[in-house]
């Protein structure tokens, strides 16, 4: 590599580690990132605009000898992945911080050859999921971790800096304290209509909203979609109409079939778009506890996207379904109960209870374990429904 390039890729480097040092919240897996064994690579993995890119830039920052690179930089285009990091330990760094790896070919080779050299340790992300998670040649060389969307509590945190701090599931499930709690974050428990409208990612949504979260999903279609299968036209716009018809309709008006009838194409494929629609980040499944009646998966999106998709179309979301989708993107789920057709039952089953998701008027009469209810009510079974974005 021509020392004039390697001299830009250390100055864009000292320039986008300094740019984050004012930044004192860190995502959930800065922590955790920060005790890696060097023995392995790490690999980060998630969805576009959830802050994979200032994770990375803070991991570096407060790293000795380490070097920041975007793999997508056009300036780049003639060096592999390679080429930088050889440059790299040639030159005295010991580690090495790769964003948006996926947009390289051969970048699973390059890897497993660094690693077998051992000469600097590195750290990558990547917006695909498949593709960042694919290659069973590293796996022997690579902790890979998902960054998942940000939670209503790191929401809070990052922009109104509301110091919050994770709660258990099993602190909920106890009344006393789930009141402590409730009591502490009193303040905070209207704001989850606000983050399931706009906070599911960290770039500035609301600013003339829907318009980034729409450009966002667009990309992910033609880029990150276009990563995991084959795609054309035609099945461009059959993704933007079942993505259209599931933001319209509730989770349990949804299947296989009614999407196939919809979009005019095959149960099988309706089956593997939604699973890559999965991959790239777009959709969230919740499958069926031990099975049940329905097997198939309740289809929700990552937010804010069915809150985009519906302003778009001028249409207001059901206050019903926001709350379930909330809960379901903020909370690690068992499954969901339907075990009857028609015969109503708790909502989700989660650490082996019973969680029935709600508004103000929410009884008891389903004999859920917990009711989880858009409200400040913590007595008896009642968990403020917000309560459940501060798990992690």
């Amino acid at each position: 590599m021509e020392s004039q390039v390697f001299s830009k890729v250390i100055v864009e480097s000292e320039n986008k580690v300094k740019s984050v040092v004012g930044f004192k919240q860190h995502r959930y897996l800065y922590k955790e990132l920060q005790k890696t064994n060097n023995d392995f690579y790490v690999g980060v993995y998630g969805l576009r605009g959830i802050g994979k890119t200032v994770l990375l830039l803070q991991l570096a920052s407060s790293t000795k000898k380490s070097l920041y690179v975007s793999a997508d930089a056009v300036y780049l285009s003639n060096y592999s992945i390679y080429d930088i990091a050889e440059e790299a330990a040639n030159r005295g760094y010991k580690n090495l911080f790769i964003d948006e790896i996926h947009t390289r070919t051969n970048w699973t080779a390059d890897l497993k050859t660094l690693f077998d050299e051992g000469r600097i340790h590195i750290v990558f992300t990547g917006s695909s999921a498949a593709n960042v998670k694919r290659g069973a040649d590293l796996s022997r060389r690579v902790i890979m971790h998902e960054l998942l969307p940000p939670s209503l509590r790191e929401f809070l945190n990052i922009k109104l800096n509301a110091g919050a701090e994770k709660v258990s599931i099993h602190a909920l499930f106890n009344e006393s304290t789930r009141k402590n709690i409730a009591v502490k974050y009193t303040k905070w428990l209207t704001y989850w209509q606000d983050y399931y409208r706009y906070g599911g990612v960290l770039y500035d949504a609301k600013v003339s909203f829907p318009k980034p979260v729409m450009s966002a999903i667009e990309r992910i279609i033609n880029v990150d979609l276009a990563s995991v299968r084959q795609i054309d036209s035609a099945i461009v716009n059959d993704v933007y109409k079942m993505l259209y018809k599931i933001a319209k309709s509730g989770p349990y008006e949804m299947s296989y079939n009614n999407l196939a009838d919809y979009v005019g194409v095959s149960v099988k494929t309706v089956i593997n778009l939604v699973k890559d629609l999965e991959k790239v980040g777009l959709l969230k499944l919740v499958y069926p506890y031990k099975g049940g009646f329905r097997k198939e998966p309740k289809l929700y999106f990552r937010l804010p996207f069915r809150s985009a998709i519906n302003e778009s179309l001028g249409l207001a979301t059901d206050i019903g379904v926001a709350r379930e989708e909330f809960f379901a993107n903020n909370v690690p789920l068992s499954g969901y109960v339907k075990t009857e057709r028609g015969t109503k039952t708790p909502d989700f089953i989660v650490d082996g209870k019973t969680i029935e998701v709600g508004g103000t008027g929410k009884t008891n009469y389903q004999k859920a374990d917990f009711l989880a209810i858009d409200d400040t009510d913590f007595i008896g079974n009642k968990i403020p429904l917000a309560l459940f974005g501060f798990l992690y």
